[in-house]
């Protein structure tokens, strides 16, 4: 085997784990996956931008992510095909990089596919399968890989797909762009480049949709904390909740951060050989501060402990955790330390893969997560309800109790704020009167095109969730399904209610 084609044998058996991974967690995708799922399927074969096969709405977070995933689908014609399809390429294209970035900045190359199958086995990052985490992920790398190299053009290429993955993202690419000399130098050529990509689809965006950015953005500064839980402090409460799956999860964040530490202290002693044969450290510590700001950027916007937010921090804190392994274990004199940290990453994945097979193979419903049912019982929920509709005629919509994705890709019948834009103008409409005056007129610029006046999608009735005992004594002899939670313990019961409510 040449020297030219050695590194993809690595890369394929990461691949393998991919496809492994996936058919572990096909059958327990998040609500919120569902949600793209649907966005992709709606795309592919209805040519709609919605979460419904009939009606536009422009509450996909992440344009480019539906788009990959619906080019996908209309070739396979099958969503969840598809995206065990990028699951495996999106690992394969992360080794990848990764291995080209840790030649370039003269790092063992085994240090791309280690940090690869540490991300692939993560609990948290295997839970947010489905949306666009993973994707992210892999951009990242690839922009990573374009500093280091230095070059400009394409570096504004991939910022502007990074962008179109997940806007709150942009504070990553300003940390890479800021940090990286040989790309700040010339950020003339990268910012075209950038625009390039994120220009046309927001102009579309505001024409087509009535907005040039996703409604979610809208949705977003309304939700309030769980409780006393916001991002900055949800880690506790999945610690709280999931014990050991959880710090699995979560570990590579304080090993990242050692790392990082350890990283900064080499290159302080002047310990990095100031001749060409030393390592470059600068991208692996640029890139655990860019998961560091993405996660104080979250925390700035007090956004709700969705998992899945986690995904950026966790993912590049584990790249600059394995970067330092190759460091060590490059200097003969730190080798030692370097060999028991390697035994200690080793562990962690291992008990990674454990927790994640002690989930069920395959898995009935994610290990981290904060849904109130089980996949496999919001598809029972959502096929009867398309056959009570079909049954009585008239409207075949309902609203939702609360949670759309699972409910709306099986049965195209659920609607609410997520579905049908008619229901988000109270929202846009509250965030304007709150907002300042030069906000104010912002928000009005951007929807411009929007119809505030178009009438919500018309119900058959109102899916509404009660805890169990609460439901009032006119909810009796209506279609009710009995739910459990395995995060917080609770039982209730959806019960299709009359349109308007009882």
């Amino acid at each position: 085997m040449n020297r030219s084609t050695r590194h993809l044998v690595p890369a394929a058996a990461v691949g393998v784990l991919a496809a492994a991974t996936f058919l572990l967690v096909r059958t327990a995708l998040v609500d919120d996956a569902y949600i793209t799922l649907a966005y992709a399927r709606n795309l592919a074969l209805h040519g709609t931008w919605g979460l419904l096969s009939d009606v536009p709405s422009n509450t996909a977070t992440s344009p480019l992510w539906v788009l990959l995933l619906g080019a996908v689908t209309f070739v396979v014609r099958r969503p969840v095909l598809a995206l065990g399809i990028l699951h495996v390429a999106i690992a394969v294209g992360l080794t990848l990089s990764l291995t080209s970035s840790a030649r370039r900045t003269r790092l063992p190359a085994w240090v791309g596919p280690a940090a690869a199958v540490a991300i692939g086995v993560n609990p948290l990052l295997l839970s947010s399968v489905g949306l666009e985490s993973a994707f992210l992920v892999l951009l990242v790398s690839l922009l990573l890989l374009t500093a280091v190299a230095g070059r400009p053009v394409l570096f504004g290429l991939l910022a502007g797909a990074v962008f179109l993955t997940r806007m709150d993202a942009g504070v990553v690419i300003a940390v890479l762009t800021l940090l990286t000399p040989a790309i700040l130098r010339r950020v003339h050529l990268a910012v075209p480049a950038a625009l390039v990509v994120v220009v046309p689809w927001m102009v579309w965006s505001w024409f087509s949709l009535g907005s040039a950015v996703p409604d979610t953005v809208v949705i977003k500064t309304l939700q309030a904390k769980w409780g006393q839980y916001d991002v900055t402090n949800g880690a506790q409460m999945y610690v709280e909740v999931y014990g050991l799956t959880a710090v699995l999860a979560f570990l590579p964040v304080v090993l990242g951060g050692l790392g990082w530490c350890v990283l900064a202290a080499y290159g302080w002693t002047g310990r990095r050989a100031e001749s060409s044969a030393g390592p470059r450290l600068w991208p692996w510590l640029v890139t655990g501060l860019a998961g560091v700001a993405h996660y104080a950027a979250l925390s700035i916007l007090g956004v709700p402990p969705y998992h899945w937010y986690y995904a950026v921090l966790v993912a590049l804190s584990t790249v600059t955790a394995v970067a330092t392994l190759g460091v060590l274990f490059g200097d003969v004199a730190v080798r030692p330390v370097g060999l028991g940290a390697g035994l200690a990453a080793v562990v962690l994945v291992v008990a990674s893969t454990g927790a994640n097979l002690r989930a069920g193979t395959p898995w009935p419903i994610a290990p981290i997560q904060t849904n109130w049912a089980e996949p496999s019982r919001y598809t029972q929920i959502a096929t009867d309800v398309q056959a009570l509709l079909r049954e009585r005629g008239g409207p075949q919509h309902v609203t939702s109790p609360g949670e759309i994705g699972h409910l709306a890709y099986v049965c195209d019948c659920v609607v609410d704020y997520f579905a049908d834009p008619a229901r988000v103008q109270p929202m846009i409409d509250q965030v304007e009167a709150d907002a300042s005056p030069t906000g104010r007129r912002l928000l009005e610029l951007n929807f411009t095109h929007r119809d505030r006046d178009a009438a919500p999608v018309p119900v058959a009735g109102d899916l509404f969730r009660f805890d169990r005992g609460t439901e009032p004594p006119e909810a009796r002899g209506l279609p009710t399904w009995p739910v459990s939670t395995t995060w917080d313990m609770a039982v209730s019961d959806i019960v299709l209610l009359p349109a308007g409510g009882l």
